[in-house]
């Protein structure tokens, strides 16, 4: 990957390259997430985010792993963010199966 590169109080990355300025490193120590709960096929957690790392939230399509990993949310594999809550855009659902059961 390239190296990060500052411009003008921004900072610009590679795809998939984590940012490591003190802003983004404060805001990903806020991000919340629930406990695990689950029903009878899913497993389901859902996550805050602050206010400055919401608004980069897609407002036309559930993120995929790749795009919820590059907003700093940090979790095991097999997770998807599956629903959009519109009053709290700011919290994010996932879910994944349950062992022995499929999606």
């Amino acid at each position: 990957m390239g190296a990060s590169k500052s411009w003008n109080n921004f900072t610009v990355t590679a795809p998939g390259e984590a940012v490591n300025s003190p802003d983004s490193i404060m805001s990903y120590k806020q991000i919340y997430y629930s406990d695990k709960y689950d029903d009878e096929k899913y497993e389901y957690r859902h996550v805050m985010l602050p206010k400055d790392i919401a608004k980069r939230v897609p407002k036309t399509h559930l993120m995929s792993e790749t795009e919820w990993r590059n907003l700093g949310v940090q979790q095991s594999q097999g997770w998807v963010h599956y629903m959009i809550h519109q009053p709290e855009p700011h919290i994010l659902l996932f879910r994944r199966p349950l062992p022995n059961q499929k999606a």
